[in-house]
């Protein structure tokens, strides 16, 4: 649809240069005469933006940008705290399950466990600009952490592990699977059911050689883009 060729490119122009958070998107009346469209599709190309958490509509002020496409590096491991520091924007965790359970083949295999070893489970949703934007699942044997702080799963959860635990992470695994969401991922991330979405599989390590996290996020679309440069020699 037109609207969304707009939406596409007006979300490149904020996650370039030519816009920084703050500033204000030019008029719908500019927009209609650099696109060639009506203002009803420029309209629609903007609300888009505003549910990506990308642009706000304040009254009397236009649309003003509050939000760019998160970005992560396949060459280095970082935190989404780490993204975003300095950026100017604003991310919440919502921490909504925190439970004991048997791990399945596929998360015990991945933690390198028995299946009779407990590991807690963790379901973390990430809100940038107040968006929904990443749904987190995440597995840690209980044997590593036996007394897991459950109130600091609220913010990074690698900061929780380096600077209040003490431990070393070396880096991690990770893979990318296409998957149709269930309803619940779908209610969550505000998407229309049986939209391809992109999971991230990560499985961390220690400095040791421990694996002390097997992760599954899956990503609201066009809300984070990874980068990753590839040298020829």
């Amino acid at each position: 649809m037109l609207y969304k060729k707009i939406m596409g490119d007006l979300k490149s122009r904020i996650d370039s240069d030519e816009f920084n958070i703050g500033d204000t998107l030019p008029t719908e009346q500019v927009l209609t005469g650099h696109y060639d469209v009506s203002r009803i599709t420029v309209r629609k190309a903007i609300e888009e933006l505003v549910k990506l958490g990308l642009v706000e509509k304040r009254q009397g002020s236009g649309s003003t940008v509050v939000g760019k496409t998160m970005s992560g590096s396949l060459s280095s491991l970082k935190s989404t705290f780490e993204h975003m520091v300095n950026t100017g924007i604003n991310l919440e965790y919502r921490l909504v399950e925190f439970k004991l359970v048997d791990p399945d083949d596929e998360v015990a295999t991945a933690l390198a466990i028995e299946t009779n070893d407990k590991v807690y489970f963790i379901r973390r949703f990430k809100m940038i600009n107040g968006v929904p934007t990443m749904y987190e699942d995440s597995y840690m044997p209980v044997k590593l952490f036996p007394q897991m702080n459950i109130m600091s799963l609220e913010g990074s959860k690698y900061q929780y592990l380096e600077q209040e635990l003490g431990f070393e992470i070396d880096g991690a695994e990770q893979d990318f699977e296409a998957i149709i969401p269930d309803a619940h991922v779908c209610k969550v991330l505000d998407i229309v059911p049986g939209t391809p979405l992109v999971r991230l599989l990560s499985i961390g390590k220690l400095g040791n050689g421990r694996i002390f996290e097997y992760t599954k996020t899956t990503f609201k679309p066009n809300t984070y883009s990874f980068r990753h440069y590839l040298k020829r020699h």
